[in-house]
């Protein structure tokens, strides 16, 4: 009997736990490290945040930046038509340079940007110029004339002046930071110096949340990083209540500019 039950003994035994093989925490170098922080600091860029309307407009000046309308264009231009839909595009934003606090790079050399867009279409996320959307640049202001709705002309967006009313610092997210620093810093676990940096301030998230028109600094993607081939970012607008344009669910546009034209990226949650 005793040998029966040491035969039962010896061919029940569970296999022993498998090993639990942990991945090795990775750690980078304080050289490492100084690299990372450095580079970040290198690539912070002023962002310029607009508001629409709070303040009182300049109903017959055009020549200022507007929400909605009140846009000038050049002799002969007429209001543009949505190559893929044939509908008339509305007037949404028009920037005027020489009343940013501070001009990017990708501005340089314009005093005049606008954007038109067809508010049907859905087709303009990840566009061409003129496909939903149309951007026109302008070098100067000599011989521009109205063009489009002007003020409170049309009940599709609401006309408001844009107050340009601070600037901030701004770092990229994550996407875009992660192949500029070293491999160890990318993988490891710590991401602090990152995460909680000077530049993702209390006062930085209050800024986002407050103004939904953005110059400069860069795109703060919401899915992803989806930038366009040899392409400058311009600008940003979020999903706003009071200039009554919504991007899906409380998404955002991006526009960029290449060597030869415009490109517009779309992003939500």
């Amino acid at each position: 009997m005793q040998i029966i039950n040491l035969i039962k003994a010896i061919f029940s035994r569970t296999a022993s736990d498998p090993k639990v093989v942990r991945p090795r925490v990775i750690e980078a170098t304080s050289k490492e490290m100084n690299i990372a922080m450095h580079r970040l600091d290198e690539l912070a860029k002023p962002a310029i945040f607009g508001e629409i309307g709070g303040g009182k407009p300049q109903q017959d000046n055009r020549a200022a930046s507007w929400w909605g309308g009140n846009f000038l264009g050049a002799p002969g231009e007429d209001v543009p038509i949505c190559n893929q839909s044939g509908k008339i595009m509305h007037p949404v934003l028009q920037i005027r340079v020489d009343e940013l606090p501070e001009i990017p790079p990708a501005f340089e050399g314009f005093a005049l940007i606008n954007i038109w867009m067809d508010l049907q279409s859905s087709s303009f996320w990840g566009a061409e110029n003129g496909n939903g959307f149309l951007v026109r640049a302008y070098t100067d202001f000599e011989n521009l004339v109205p063009l489009g709705f002007g003020y409170r002309e049309s009940s599709d967006l609401p006309t408001f002046p844009i107050f340009w009313r601070e600037t901030i610092l701004e770092q990229p997210v994550w996407q875009d930071m992660v192949d500029e620093v070293p491999t160890n810093v990318a993988q490891a676990n710590a991401d602090d110096w990152f995460s909680k940096s000077k530049y993702w301030s209390d006062r930085y998230f209050e800024l986002c949340s407050r103004y939904p028109v953005k110059v400069g600094g860069w795109p703060t993607w919401i899915q992803g990083s989806d930038w366009p081939k040899d392409a400058q970012f311009l600008f940003q607008v979020d999903s706003t209540f009071k200039g009554k344009m919504s991007f899906v669910d409380s998404g955002s546009f991006y526009l960029f500019k290449t060597l030869d034209s415009w490109v517009i990226r779309g992003d939500c949650y």
